[in-house]
């Protein structure tokens, strides 16, 4: 098939790396410890987060672009709530990030640089927790004694409305759907030690309006990830994690590439509620091991405020 654009097919690779890998620690690396969290019904939470992150994009040796680097600041803000559905205690949440982001490198031995200010594409999601944790109104929540063990399941969506502009080889926004689907599972021991695992896959659908009037498809990225956690008392715990994301091979107008994901993470969570409604968690990240992508170190610091629906603490 001709390459619509002028543009080779290893620059044109290149390029699709440059504006679609370093979305990568949002959606294949958020290593998120304590998802199955046991909260009442009614419970609504609002979340404001600054993160940032700094690293190089690894990219195939033969490619014209070296010394990737991106610096990253992010601010994200977040709402979830809880509800009862199917019987099973059900979280919806979604997450709007905005971005300050900056790219150098050196094309065909030119020295460039560019940066980027916007929103990027929000993140919905809905969790169910199938075993484990029965949906409980506050009054109930509080006498109830805690499972050991949680299964659950959850569905992420990417909408494609953040900053694009088909004429810019980097871009916040995606321009297309992505969808992650999953399963995580918890053991809980003398109600201190948590320990946890997550099977996961990101879905992708294709961009039509890619770059120089071409189309770019990535395959779907496979995800597991293990996290232990110790409960200092009611708001205060810490968690370790590690992660692991494989596959992501993605195609430039029907012609399949050789260029993968293959990146191991790990990191560490430490949260602590400040007052009764208050929490306050920071979170880092870095990589074991990347063989192409992304290999950032991320320091999150997050802010959560809960509050409950009034009409929820009551037992009727």
């Amino acid at each position: 098939m001709l390459i619509k654009s002028t543009i080779n097919t290893l620059n044109l690779i290149a390029l699709w790396l440059l504006t679609t890998l370093f979305c990568i620690p949002v959606q294949s690396q958020d290593l998120e410890p304590r998802i199955l969290s046991s909260i009442p019904t009614g419970t609504n939470v609002a979340i404001a987060s600054y993160g940032y992150s700094k690293g190089n994009i690894l990219l195939d040796n033969n490619s014209p672009i070296e010394d990737l680097n991106a610096s990253l600041n992010n601010v994200i803000f977040a709402y979830a709530h809880s509800f009862k559905l199917f019987n099973k205690l059900t979280k919806f949440d979604v997450v709007a990030p905005y971005s300050f982001a900056e790219f150098t490198g050196t094309l065909n031995q030119i020295d460039s640089s560019t940066t980027r200010n916007g929103f990027g594409d929000p993140l919905l999601r809905i969790s169910m927790i199938l075993i484990g944790s029965p949906p409980l109104k506050p009054a109930e929540f509080v006498k109830h004694e805690k499972e050991k063990f949680k299964l659950g399941m959850f569905f992420r969506v990417r909408v494609p409305v953040g900053q694009y502009d088909s004429n810019k080889l980097i871009n916040l926004g995606s321009n297309r759907w992505d969808f992650k689907i999953g399963m995580a599972g918890s053991y809980t021991i003398k109600k201190k030690l948590i320990f946890e695992a997550h099977l996961n896959s990101w879905l992708f659908t294709e961009n039509n309006n890619y770059f120089g009037g071409n189309s770019s498809f990535q395959k779907p990225i496979y995800g597991a990830q293990f996290h232990t956690g110790y409960i200092f008392k009611p708001g205060v715990w810490i968690a370790g994690s590690i992660g692991k994301t494989i596959g992501g091979k993605f195609e430039i107008n029907d012609i399949e590439q050789e260029i993968d994901v293959n990146n191991s993470r790990y990191g560490l969570t430490f949260a602590y509620r400040v007052a009764k409604k208050h929490t306050l968690k920071a979170v880092y990240t870095n990589g074991f091991s990347t063989r192409a992508g992304t290999d950032f170190n991320t320091f999150l610091l997050v802010y959560q405020f809960v509050w409950f629906d009034k009409n929820k603490f009551s037992k009727k």
